[in-house]
């Protein structure tokens, strides 16, 4: 019924604009209105493609096609909205968000709701036209049913273990994390630290600060590091971090070592063998010898919930524990 009045709705519009400008054919007034109106809804252009729940990557590599990530790698997709409409669409989305997207700021990174990510690139930036990834959290309902969860949940954040959640690239790690913070008490309180907006928990008491980059005169930063801190002083249960990526790791481990069990974060690696070597690299950017990192790690971290996607798409969960 909603859709059939929102067809009647954009057919009297078009009514309406055709007595105004008769000279303008009725099919591209028709389809200046879809536009506008999928530009206005949220999702624009990908308004088809999200009622799929299949997928989780769609690129579209400006003049050289679409490709989607149905679970078992790349395919190649038909992919008809306009690069106008594209660029139309991450244009008003991006004003939305109090950022621009132009060829004096030609990359943006966008967050649309229900757990759905944009990143889009301009020329100069790159050629042949607008660039776009968008990586869609269609997870949940796998992790809400794995017994490798529920056990991860029994071992380690029930008895309010540290942890650090790693993977590669669309592994899921955000996605757990968010489906982990659910599952704790309802009195306590949770602060979630991100640079991007990506948790997506159900939780009642969840407090969030987010990092903000400086703006075009190089001013007004407010990086992770300083997140950590104010972060301890609001007197949380838990503190969780979206992702370690660079000096934040030794704050994070600081803060973890002077209370606050049972907290956690994302890392990006490849195997839970990886882990000790990237968090050496990360804080190097703080002046943080290896030895000294690895002492931070060791005392601070209980355990690695490492996610693992095989060639099948096969999703795996390891869970290693930190020798201290």
């Amino acid at each position: 019924m909603r859709e059939e009045l929102i067809d009647e709705i954009r057919e009297q519009v078009v009514l309406q604009l055709l007595e105004r400008s008769p000279w303008i054919p009725r099919a591209e007034l028709a389809s200046q209105v879809l536009e506008f109106a999928n530009i206005s809804s949220g999702y624009g252009p990908f308004t088809e493609i999200l009622k799929e729940e299949s997928f989780t990557d769609l690129f579209i590599n400006g003049s050289a096609g679409a490709w989607i990530n149905r679970g078992l790698g790349l395919e190649p997709i038909l992919f008809e909205p306009s690069e106008r409409a594209l660029i139309n669409y991450v244009r008003t989305q991006a004003l939305r968000a109090g950022k621009h997207f132009d060829p004096a700021h030609p990359s943006v990174d966008l967050e649309l709701g229900r757990g759905i990510r944009l990143h889009a690139l301009l020329p100069p930036l790159i050629e042949g036209g607008i660039h776009i990834s968008l990586r869609v959290n269609q997870q949940r309902a796998l992790l809400q049913n794995s017994e490798e969860i529920r056990e991860t949940i029994e071992a380690i954040l029930k008895p309010r273990k540290n942890f650090l959640i790693s993977g590669g690239t669309g592994s899921g790690k955000t996605t757990l994390l968010s489906h982990l913070i659910e599952q704790l008490p309802i009195h306590e309180r949770i602060l979630v630290i991100e640079d991007t907006h990506e948790i997506q928990a159900a939780h009642p008491h969840v407090l969030r600060l987010q990092a903000r980059g400086s703006n075009s005169e190089g001013v007004g930063e407010v990086p992770m590091r300083e997140l950590i801190r104010q972060a301890l002083r609001m007197k949380p249960d838990r503190i969780f971090l979206g992702e370690v990526r660079g000096a934040d790791v030794v704050d994070l481990f600081l803060a973890l070592n002077t209370g606050h069990a049972g907290s956690g974060a994302t890392i990006h690696a490849n195997s839970p063998g990886d882990i000790p070597n990237r968090i050496a690299a990360l804080a190097m950017t703080a002046g943080i010898a290896r030895e000294g990192a690895l002492a931070l790690y060791s005392s601070a971290i209980d355990y690695i919930i490492h996610l693992d996607v095989r060639e099948s798409g096969k999703r795996s969960v390891i869970i290693d524990e930190v020798k201290h």
